[in-house]
């Protein structure tokens, strides 16, 4: 947040007033993120704690409070598919991508699930999507390494590996 230091005496008197009235929304909008950010630190401990199924019911309340939070749809949708419920970790996956669509950690995540749900072709799309926004992240590699696994693509799969060890080393 930027802070200006603006003396009352130059400013016109409707906007002290526009000022003075916003200043409730923006006290509020603070205490709300807080709110949105317990509740998402309270989802990762119960996650981190195998209790799936809480973490999903903390997060639709933040997500009730903070609809536009993509980081709250993607630890949604790890906690669904972490439970078994593939499509519906897939719809999660699917918003954090509509919200950032060029971060690959969202492809990622989504290629993750669509392997949950045996639907490799899409999880390649995905794995293939992070590795052209981020040709550096080992991650990817190794992600794209497990679907061509998956898919029998053994010469692929030992080639990504590879390639992402070789990224992991350059980053030490």
């Amino acid at each position: 947040m930027v802070m200006l230091r603006v003396s009352a005496l130059s400013l016109s008197r409707p906007v002290v007033i526009l000022l003075a009235a916003l200043l409730p929304f923006t006290v509020h909008a603070q205490a709300n993120t807080r709110s949105v950010d317990n509740l998402m630190n309270e989802a990762q401990a119960a996650l981190s704690k195998g209790k799936p199924e809480e973490a999903v019911s903390i997060l639709r309340k933040a997500i009730d409070q903070a609809p536009d939070r993509a980081d709250l749809y993607l630890l949604r949708s790890r906690a669904r598919d972490s439970s078994g419920k593939f499509e519906a970790a897939l719809d999660d996956a699917s918003k954090y991508v509509e919200l950032k669509p060029n971060d690959e950690v969202g492809y990622l995540n989504r290629a993750r699930v669509y392997l949950s749900l045996e639907k490799k072709d899409r999880a390649l799309d995905d794995a293939n999507k992070a590795i052209a926004l981020a040709p550096n992240d080992s991650d990817a590699y190794f992600r794209r390494a497990d679907i061509y696994t998956e898919m029998g693509k053994d010469a692929e799969a030992k080639a990504d590996e590879a390639k992402a060890d070789e990224l992991d080393k350059k980053a030490r």
